[in-house]
């Protein structure tokens, strides 16, 4: 499928509201460019906001206009991962779902976020409230997050709004090890547990207590 076969996909939206921005995905394989595009230094992450149910499709139209001009881009759009019985069969079926509707984490240079901002099927780059400057998530803001959401072992609840800030922890065992997360519930020995992209969504995971170490405030 080429690139206007997937653009034609999509629709343009109504006019949307100034800026904002994020995200990434693999890129050039399909190419098989000889010299693919080195991640350049000022990289950074932004969110597109755009149609909802649109999310895959967009970002893979703006990563293929990308490759074609051998400029360097990767995108991720969160997926949950559900198990659901499927009602004719009657055997259980692994469905992925978008976990964060609208949005789609650009992980671009700056000055070619206008490129992404002013594309039709994108409504605007996400901004700090009151703020008309796109705004930049921090690489480990989305490293953390990232992780928390793929993880495969455990189940993942998107939380709407900011985390209450409690009890700051790091996981210690499994394939989170390392992880830093606050703390939202204490229940017997299960802990939730969660982290949060400011101004955009959280997400939470219960987990055993004794896979957590608590970090002194700094």
């Amino acid at each position: 499928m080429d690139v206007t076969e997937i653009e034609n996909q999509v629709s343009a939206p109504q006019m949307g509201d100034d800026g904002e921005a994020v995200l990434k995905n693999p890129q050039n394989e399909a190419f098989g460019y000889e010299n693919e595009p080195k991640m350049p230094n000022d990289a950074g992450w932004y969110v597109a906001v755009v149609r909802c149910n649109c999310e895959n499709t967009i970002a893979k139209s703006i990563e293929l206009y990308f490759q074609k001009q051998k400029i360097w881009f990767e995108y991720w759009v969160p997926m949950q991962r559900m198990v659901v019985l499927d009602k004719r069969s009657n055997k259980r079926k692994i469905k992925e779902k978008v976990l964060l509707t609208t949005f789609i984490f650009c992980h671009v240079r700056p000055n070619y976020l206008d490129t992404i901002r002013f594309r039709p099927d994108v409504y605007k780059m996400l901004t700090m409230p009151g703020y008309r400057e796109i705004y930049r998530l921090s690489d480990k803001e989305v490293e953390d997050y990232r992780r928390l959401v793929e993880n495969p072992d455990l189940p993942v609840s998107p939380c709407s709004g900011p985390l209450r800030k409690g009890q700051k922890v790091r996981i210690t065992e499994g394939k989170l090890a390392g992880l830093e997360a606050y703390v939202q519930r204490l229940s017997g020995k299960k802990a939730t547990i969660g982290n949060e992209i400011k101004y955009i969504s959280g997400a939470t995971i219960e987990i055993d207590r004794s896979f957590l170490e608590a970090i002194a405030d700094e």
